[in-house]
């Protein structure tokens, strides 16, 4: 009896080291669709791609912080973009933000004989799984058409939402604008925050198209 309690133990030990093990890094997955290869194209080639981000209304009168601009600006200028205002920009750039239970489905039509979980129930002691989501939508100025989208996905056991925005903007812009593929898998080492709290954005390991 002691030899199987002990057995069982370390078959449990062993399972929590691997499910730990994991942990050590964190993934998104990411799916793109559009091109902005005219950023290269127009104007003399020196000229970088400028942009100003978008607000509703009631954001932009109550002056709200959002907590992923300082991420996407830093991101965006990374990767040669400025910020600009007005007519000056060359594209209008949207976010769109969630979270929600992984065992709650997001529907998108009419359920035909109910809805399905998106995911079986979680197991208690390991906690409930989340899904975190960013969506950017780049429109082209003047005229305002999509002229690129992507999104990212992260899934974690943490119900705080914030904890997931570095890993999705790092996902969203690793590859931009992800040709080649429409899904890719993004891995990334965990994220640190500056001694002030300011979080910063983890360092991308590998970035691979998902086998469709």
């Amino acid at each position: 009896m002691e030899f199987a309690v002990k057995f069982l133990m370390t078959i449990c030990a062993a399972s929590l080291a691997v499910a730990l093990a994991g942990c050590a890094g964190a993934s998104a997955d990411v799916q793109a669709s559009g091109s902005l290869s005219a950023m290269h194209t127009e104007g003399p080639a020196s000229t970088s791609p400028t942009y100003r981000l978008a607000r509703t209304p009631a954001q932009a009168d109550a002056n709200e912080h959002l907590p992923y601009e300082a991420l996407l600006r830093a991101g965006l200028a990374q990767r040669g973009f400025q910020e600009g205002a007005g007519d000056a920009a060359h594209y209008l750039v949207s976010a769109a933000w969630a979270s929600r239970p992984a065992d709650v489905t997001v529907a998108t039509g009419d359920c035909q004989g109910g809805c399905a979980p998106a995911e079986g129930p979680s197991l208690p002691w390991f906690g409930h799984r989340y899904v975190h989501t960013l969506t950017l939508r780049f429109f082209a100025l003047p005229d305002g058409h999509e002229a690129y989208k992507v999104s990212a996905e992260k899934r974690d056991r943490s119900a705080d939402a914030q904890q997931a925005l570095p890993y999705l903007v790092a996902g969203a812009l690793a590859k931009m604008p992800y040709a080649g593929a429409p899904q890719w898998r993004v891995k990334m080492k965990e994220a640190v925050t500056e001694p002030g709290g300011a979080p910063l954005m983890p360092e991308v390991t590998s970035v691979k198209p998902l086998a469709q």
